[in-house]
Protein backbone atom coordinates (compact mmCIF):
# COMPACT_ATOMS: atom_id res chain seq x y z
CA UNK A 1 0.00 0.00 0.00
CA UNK A 2 1.34 3.64 -1.17
CA UNK A 3 1.54 6.18 2.20
CA UNK A 4 -1.21 8.32 0.20
CA UNK A 5 -3.48 5.02 0.67
CA UNK A 6 -2.20 4.41 4.14
CA UNK A 7 -3.14 8.04 5.07
CA UNK A 8 -6.79 8.23 3.40
CA UNK A 9 -7.58 4.33 5.48
CA UNK A 10 -5.96 5.76 8.26
CA UNK A 11 -8.06 9.33 8.62
CA UNK A 12 -11.30 6.66 7.79
CA UNK A 13 -10.30 4.02 10.48
CA UNK A 14 -7.67 4.44 12.80
CA UNK A 15 -8.17 6.45 16.13
CA UNK A 16 -4.37 7.79 17.60
CA UNK A 17 -4.18 8.07 21.28
CA UNK A 18 -3.83 11.88 22.37
CA UNK A 19 -4.45 13.15 18.43
CA UNK A 20 -8.21 15.34 18.11
CA UNK A 21 -10.84 13.10 16.01
CA UNK A 22 -10.89 14.19 13.48
CA UNK A 23 -7.09 14.85 13.52
CA UNK A 24 -5.99 18.29 12.62
CA UNK A 25 -3.01 16.96 9.69
CA UNK A 26 -2.30 13.87 8.21
CA UNK A 27 -0.32 11.28 10.63
CA UNK A 28 3.41 10.06 9.22
CA UNK A 29 3.74 7.09 7.46
CA UNK A 30 6.57 4.82 9.49
CA UNK A 31 7.95 2.49 6.48
CA UNK A 32 10.11 0.61 9.55
CA UNK A 33 12.05 1.31 12.32
CA UNK A 34 15.91 0.33 13.45
CA UNK A 35 17.67 1.07 16.39
CA UNK A 36 16.05 4.29 17.84
CA UNK A 37 15.66 5.60 14.41
CA UNK A 38 12.22 5.16 12.31
CA UNK A 39 12.28 5.66 8.33
CA UNK A 40 9.49 7.47 6.85
CA UNK A 41 7.73 6.51 3.87
CA UNK A 42 8.18 9.88 2.46
CA UNK A 43 9.96 12.66 3.73
CA UNK A 44 8.18 15.01 5.95
CA UNK A 45 9.71 18.42 5.76
CA UNK A 46 12.82 17.37 3.97
CA UNK A 47 13.18 14.54 7.05
CA UNK A 48 13.09 10.55 6.10
CA UNK A 49 14.29 9.60 9.62
CA UNK A 50 13.22 10.35 13.19
CA UNK A 51 14.40 9.27 16.22
CA UNK A 52 12.11 7.85 18.18
CA UNK A 53 12.02 9.82 21.44
CA UNK A 54 8.54 8.20 22.95
CA UNK A 55 8.98 4.62 22.80
CA UNK A 56 6.31 2.17 23.64
CA UNK A 57 5.30 2.27 27.73
CA UNK A 58 2.47 0.13 26.51
CA UNK A 59 4.47 -2.79 25.42
CA UNK A 60 2.70 -5.18 28.35
CA UNK A 61 -0.65 -4.27 27.59
CA UNK A 62 -1.61 -7.43 26.13
CA UNK A 63 0.30 -9.33 28.34
CA UNK A 64 2.95 -11.75 27.34
CA UNK A 65 3.81 -15.08 25.18
CA UNK A 66 0.42 -15.02 23.88
CA UNK A 67 0.32 -17.28 20.70
CA UNK A 68 -1.52 -14.92 18.78
CA UNK A 69 0.39 -11.97 19.43
CA UNK A 70 3.69 -14.15 19.45
CA UNK A 71 3.49 -15.07 15.98
CA UNK A 72 1.83 -11.24 14.46
CA UNK A 73 5.35 -10.14 15.85
CA UNK A 74 7.53 -11.88 14.70
CA UNK A 75 6.12 -11.88 11.38
CA UNK A 76 5.64 -7.96 12.24
CA UNK A 77 9.65 -8.18 13.42
CA UNK A 78 11.42 -8.09 9.81
CA UNK A 79 10.15 -4.45 9.53
CA UNK A 80 9.93 -2.73 12.71
CA UNK A 81 9.36 -3.89 16.00
CA UNK A 82 6.88 -1.06 17.13
CA UNK A 83 6.07 2.87 17.01
CA UNK A 84 4.17 4.97 19.11
CA UNK A 85 0.83 5.76 17.72
CA UNK A 86 0.77 9.25 18.36
CA UNK A 87 0.39 11.15 14.93
CA UNK A 88 2.23 8.36 13.23
CA UNK A 89 0.85 5.29 11.23
CA UNK A 90 1.80 2.57 9.08
CA UNK A 91 0.60 -0.34 7.21
CA UNK A 92 0.12 -3.36 10.24
CA UNK A 93 -2.18 -0.33 12.29
CA UNK A 94 -4.10 0.85 9.16
CA UNK A 95 -4.85 -3.37 8.50
CA UNK A 96 -5.71 -3.62 12.00
CA UNK A 97 -8.36 -0.70 12.44
CA UNK A 98 -10.32 -2.31 9.52
CA UNK A 99 -9.05 -0.14 6.53
CA UNK A 100 -7.09 -2.50 4.77
CA UNK A 101 -8.32 -6.60 5.03
CA UNK A 102 -7.86 -7.09 8.53
CA UNK A 103 -9.10 -10.62 9.55
CA UNK A 104 -11.31 -9.87 12.29
CA UNK A 105 -14.38 -11.65 13.46
CA UNK A 106 -17.45 -9.88 13.44
CA UNK A 107 -18.95 -8.10 16.66
CA UNK A 108 -21.16 -10.19 18.65
CA UNK A 109 -24.66 -9.64 18.13
CA UNK A 110 -26.46 -7.60 21.62
CA UNK A 111 -27.80 -9.50 24.21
Amino acid sequence: MDPDQLVALDRAHVWHPYAPMPGHGDPVVVESASGVRLRLARPVEGVDELVDGMSSWWAAVHGYRHPVLDAAVRDQLGRMSHVMFGGITHEPAVRLGGGGGADTPPPPPPP
